[in-house]
């Protein structure tokens, strides 16, 4: 259930946060020592990074 009572910004850190611990949890996953490191599983963790970067970049944005 959305909190509506909260402003939209609220609203929108708290599923930013929600993304950046998913992104969090995933490079966690491919950063294991057992994880072969093959193109794809090198691919996500890039893009996995990417999200985790920019999604905390706008969570900065927001909370300024």
């Amino acid at each position: 259930m959305t909190a509506v009572h909260l402003p939209v910004s609220e609203r929108v850190l708290d599923k930013l946060a929600d993304i950046l611990f998913a992104t969090d949890e995933i490079l966690d996953m491919v950063r294991v020592p057992e994880t072969h490191m093959d193109s794809r599983t090198l691919a996500v963790e890039s893009l996995a990074q990417s999200v985790y970067d920019r999604v905390n970049d706008m969570m900065k944005t927001l909370s300024d």
